[in-house]
């Protein structure tokens, strides 16, 4: 393709060569191979893109993409080996900006053959994903889903790096999704993403704002909350129509100015009595795990509303479920498959019941923030446990208030603790564990009496944690695995290695594993 026709849409400077060049591929990754390519050069928290501009020059490349405010010694640097080499380079003011743009046009705007439905918040993005996403396919209108637990396309599977790729391959996907016979794609959009661009130029039909709290702050990640709201909000820049959660004061903030039309969802007692979609008469259920049943109501869906059930718990899923019915509405779903989709949809990772053993329950769940374990552990606790039982350990190179939060999380809405290692990343894993029990210590003096002694194990490697929490189990008791959910991997010192918490619940409990 025409370096011309992939930055057509690109505000940039040329520099040196010509933009009539053909350019097999875009590559913004050097390790790869880059003959006959156009290279971006991408700025990231720990690597310049623009540092390996000249290896890649030297490997064969056509074309290379700069950043117009990189340091002027650099700038001229790659131009003069460009020009010795008859390479191009172009400048433009952001390259994230850039690497979007082309990509649509590599790929052929892909996201005009679907309706695109965006998703966003602190909690429930891929809850709320995957049960729109069931509804759709219920409904017999097949929709293609990228995002936390992997990348579906219609036929192919994929595993996620990201909740929301890089924007070279969110336009791959899409196309593959167009090609596999999708007419739909649900996408969970990170704030990580908004912020780097990664979902470039695309226009949303719906846009889901399912909540906003404080996550994600710290280095690599968002400078403030104030941040952190105003990047959630822009998804609203660039969709029709936004379903937000309308009594969300985070969610408030970001939706403030926004032009496209607005539609709110909340549950019945919340701060948000004149919502689009309202859900009430909440009751929790049992039925093989934890579930809710509920009524939604809607001028969508008659006088008498929508009674629905989840084979999920609590009332946060009843909210991440509203804005799924939302715009399966507006897509023209009936109210019958509306429901059949929210009780045959399961969420990996979500309270997922991984196993049971004398007369006890395994629940799964990603709760990796104080929030979501606080969630959790009060909803589970509904279900009157004899002993409610968590595990979890925290992610390293992380906001180090994670690890207060979830402690107290735990501390107040579990009656026993393990602690053990999460994703430890570049930190040392005991250092994490003491951050954890130093704040457990602190909440023990500080509230006398509210837990027994010795009420937490530590338990560093977590294999060994969970075949220990198994084995605690007694009739009537509940185990939360909490951190990794989805995840088949604990990631230490820059490596991924395997580690699939189903296959290891399986296993000590001596029962078949279908790995999904």
């Amino acid at each position: 393709m025409l370096l011309a026709w992939l930055l057509k849409n690109v505000v940039f400077r040329l520099l040196c060569g010509s933009v009539q060049i053909q350019a097999d591929d875009i590559i913004y990754d050097s390790r790869k191979d880059v003959s006959g390519c156009v290279f971006v050069c991408l700025k990231g928290s720990r690597a310049d893109g623009h540092d390996y501009a000249e290896s890649v020059m030297a490997r064969g490349v056509r074309g290379i993409i700069i950043q117009t405010d990189i340091p002027r010694k650099q700038r001229e640097a790659i131009c003069c080996m460009a020009e010795e080499k008859g390479i191009t380079v172009a400048a433009a003011d952001d390259t994230r900006e850039a690497l979007g743009e082309m990509s649509r046009a590599f790929f052929g705007y892909p996201e005009k053959h679907l309706t695109m439905i965006g998703i966003t918040g602190t909690q429930g993005k891929t809850t709320t994903a995957g049960l729109l996403h069931n509804i759709l396919e219920i409904a017999g209108i097949p929709a293609g889903l990228m995002g936390t637990t992997g990348i579906f396309t219609g036929k192919h599977t994929f595993p996620s790096e990201n909740t929301t790729p890089e924007s070279y391959l969110v336009q791959k996907y899409l196309r593959m999704m167009v090609e596999d016979g999708c007419r739909a794609a649900v996408m969970e959009v990170s704030s990580q993403a908004l912020m780097c661009r990664r979902v470039q130029g695309v226009c949303f039909d719906y846009g889901i704002l399912t909540n906003i709290s404080p996550d994600h702050i710290g280095p690599g990640e968002h400078g403030s909350y104030e941040e952190y709201i105003y990047w959630k909000g822009r998804l609203f820049s660039q969709c029709q129509t936004g379903i937000v959660n309308g009594g969300d004061d985070g969610v408030k903030k970001a939706v403030e100015g926004c032009i496209c039309r607005l539609e709110t969802f909340g549950l019945e007692g919340a701060p948000c009595p004149a919502a689009d979609y309202l859900a009430g008469d909440l009751v929790p259920v049992w039925d093989e795990g934890p579930g809710i049943r509920f009524r939604a109501c809607s001028r969508f869906f008659g006088p008498d509303g929508l009674d629905c059930c989840l084979r999920l718990p609590g009332t946060f899923n009843v909210a991440n479920a509203l804005p799924a019915m939302a715009v399966a509405r507006h897509m023209g779903v009936s109210a019958g498959q509306i429901c059949q989709g929210l009780y045959t949809a399961s969420i990996r990772g979500r309270c997922e019941v991984a196993g049971s053993v004398r007369g006890a329950y395994i629940v799964l769940d990603y709760a990796h923030n104080g929030r979501s374990l606080a969630s959790v552990l009060k909803i589970l606790g509904q279900y009157a446990p004899k002993r409610l039982i968590c595990l979890f350990g925290c992610g390293g190179n992380r906001s180090k208030l994670r690890r207060k939060d979830m402690a107290a999380a735990a501390f107040f809405g579990a009656d026993r603790l393990i602690i053990t290692t999460d994703n430890p990343r570049y930190e040392a894993p005991l250092e994490i564990i003491r951050d954890i029990t130093q704040e457990l210590s602190d909440l023990e003096k500080q509230f006398p009496g509210e837990k027994k002694p010795g009420f937490y194990t530590v338990i560093r490697d977590r294999r060994e944690a969970i075949r220990r929490g198994i084995g605690m189990l007694e009739k009537g008791d509940l185990l939360l695995i909490a951190g990794k959910g989805h995840e088949e991997y604990q990631e230490i010192c820059g490596k991924k290695y395997p580690f699939n918490e189903r296959e290891i619940i399986a296993g000590e409990l001596k029962i078949p594993f279908k790995r999904l």
